[in-house]
């Protein structure tokens, strides 16, 4: 018997995903959509491609369109590529955003056609080679690369042990830039810093949107949200409904062709 099914799940844990992801996911700041917005058009400004009309971007692993919504709604036409039927599915319908079912390496859109191309939250799942040969083939000349994190602001202590607990994942570092294939110019950063709230029990539901979560056991968990609450509700004190406020910081990184 075939366990290709299982197979897809080690590599894209999302297509398991339980429902929760586009609810509980925090947003990106208007700064960080400014910054790519501003590349998107520098880019164009930069190279007479004869392209009038309102600057495109395609939105690769796209998720539930967090920031595919963000960018539609500040003017640009976005084709939001996503390979989970799962996180499409919680996608709200947004004008200007036309989704697609692709993989960063092979994202079937058209060669020349985007100003920007932005992964944001994404690049750590794709092959950074294949990835950026990808968005070299789609961009116009002279198009801009972006690549986006939303992480909690780790250099706190009580939100790092936060991350600990939920296993969130890597910690993308200022001073280590992505390497894209494809030729760009080397990358450059801005950083974003801002704040979300969410009551504790958003927060137990943002951990379960987790891949480390989604990929554990049944045991690991119920293990993980256990530790969860007693981090919460025990030893930080808050109560059931009261909001938390937790730092992040947005590093956006920037490169053209």
């Amino acid at each position: 018997m075939s366990n290709s099914a299982s197979d897809f799940l080690d590599v894209n844990p999302f297509v398991g995903e339980g429902g929760a992801y586009n609810s509980v996911r925090p947003a990106y700041p208007d700064e960080a959509v400014a910054a790519l917005v501003d590349a998107a058009r520098s880019g164009r400004g930069a190279h007479a491609t004869g392209q009038g009309g309102p600057l495109r971007t395609a939105d690769i692993g796209a998720g539930t369109g967090k920031m595919s919504g963000l960018l539609a709604r500040a003017g640009l036409l976005v084709d939001a590529v996503e390979p989970s039927e799962a996180m499409r599915a919680q996608a709200s319908s947004v004008d200007g955003v036309t989704w697609h079912d692709g993989l960063a390496e092979d994202t079937g859109l058209p060669n020349g056609a985007y100003d920007i191309v932005v992964f944001a939250q994404s690049w750590h799942w794709v092959d950074p080679e294949r990835a950026g040969l990808e968005a070299a083939r789609i961009l116009v000349p002279g198009g801009a690369l972006a690549i986006v994190w939303n992480q909690m602001a780790v250099s706190i202590p009580w939100v790092h042990r936060l991350t600990r607990i939920m296993r969130s994942g890597d910690v993308h570092r200022p001073d280590n830039p992505p390497t894209p294939g494809g030729g760009f110019e080397p990358m450059t950063l801005t950083q974003v810093a801002w704040e979300d709230r969410m009551t504790p029990e958003q927060i137990l539901t943002l951990g379960t949107t987790r891949s480390s979560y989604i990929r554990s056991s049944e045991a690991g968990r119920a293990r993980m949200q256990e530790n969860l609450r007693w981090y919460l509700y025990e030893h930080l004190g808050y109560a059931p409904g009261e909001l938390v406020t937790i730092p992040y910081a947005t590093l956006v990184w920037l490169t053209h062709l």
